[in-house]
């Protein structure tokens, strides 16, 4: 190969990578913001309130997926029922043009304190398919007030 070629071909490589692999904040869960109550009206505090996701794996005997809930944020409700889980964000290195130009947000969480029965959201409750400029779930947020019923 001619010099001049590799060269060329070595600046057209940098800038595919250039444009594929760089860092990218990406929002992949979104904020709640939301309040609890129970069966009267009247504000909730100190109860616990957890965002529940979702960790996949592979089953190594068998080769499928598995997958797991678990809590990663948890918060608890002020004197007003009042509670907030902060959107969260991963850095994400490689972008292809395969990149869907869309995303479904979800809310999933569930909320606990002593003397009511364990609120847990159901699939599907709070979504919200993200479109307009998008780049996963940035700018989403859900506003949900829950009644929390006594045991």
């Amino acid at each position: 190969m001619k010099k001049t070629t590799k060269i060329i071909l070595i600046i057209v490589l940098i800038l595919i990578f250039g444009v594929f692999i760089h860092p990218k904040n990406v929002i992949y869960v979104p904020k709640i913001k939301g309040k609890v109550i129970d069966e009267k009206g009247n504000p909730v505090n100190e109860a616990v309130v957890s965002r529940i996701e979702e960790l996949s794996s592979i089953n190594k005997e068998h080769g499928y997926f598995e997958y797991t809930k678990y809590q990663s944020q948890t918060t608890k409700t002020d004197k007003n029922g009042f509670f907030e889980l902060t959107e969260k964000s991963r850095i994400e290195w490689i972008h292809t043009p395969f990149d869907l130009p869309f995303a479904w947000c979800f809310g999933n969480f569930q909320i606990e304190k002593n003397g009511y029965k364990t609120y847990q959201t159901r699939f599907d409750e709070f979504r919200e398919f993200h479109k307009d400029n998008c780049y996963a779930c940035e700018n989403i947020e859900f506003n949900p007030i829950i009644t929390l019923k006594r045991k």
